[in-house]
């Protein structure tokens, strides 16, 4: 879950901020980024919102800017645009992070996602449990 976005001790994705550092080990801290990612996000973070000439909308992180193109990370691809393709180019105040994740998870899988994120060092992971494998 987390991971696709987020790196965690060197593992993970770059769309996000990397988790390893920050205040991490603040549950009041932690929750209010799950809980509600938009509310506090830097500029760096911020999603745009691409409208293409042919009627697609895509949203992620502008990555690069050229004359000709414009590098958009989504959260599974990185993307580059020409610029002709471009009808409107948008900037957000929100997160790509959607809200609500740990409302798709069960009670014990949100539990070991917290307690995991909670740790100052990486632990073992076991095989068995999806949620805390995933972040």
């Amino acid at each position: 879950m987390c991971a696709s976005c987020h790196t965690l001790y060197s593992e993970g994705g770059k769309i996000g901020p990397d988790l390893t550092g920050g205040g991490r080990d603040n549950l009041d801290y932690l929750l209010e980024n799950i809980l509600d990612p938009s509310a506090v996000v830097t500029s760096d973070f911020h999603m745009s919102i691409v409208n293409l000439k042919d009627g697609r909308a895509l949203n992620g992180l502008v990555a690069a800017k050229t004359e000709r193109t414009l590098t958009l990370k989504t959260a599974t691809e990185v993307l580059t645009i020409e610029r002709g393709e471009i009808q409107r180019l948008e900037d957000s105040s929100l997160s790509l992070m959607p809200e609500g994740l740990l409302e798709t998870l069960p009670p014990q899988q949100a539990r070991d996602l917290i307690a995991y994120l909670l740790h100052k060092a990486q632990v073992p992971l076991p095989d068995n449990t999806k949620a805390v494998s995933n972040f």
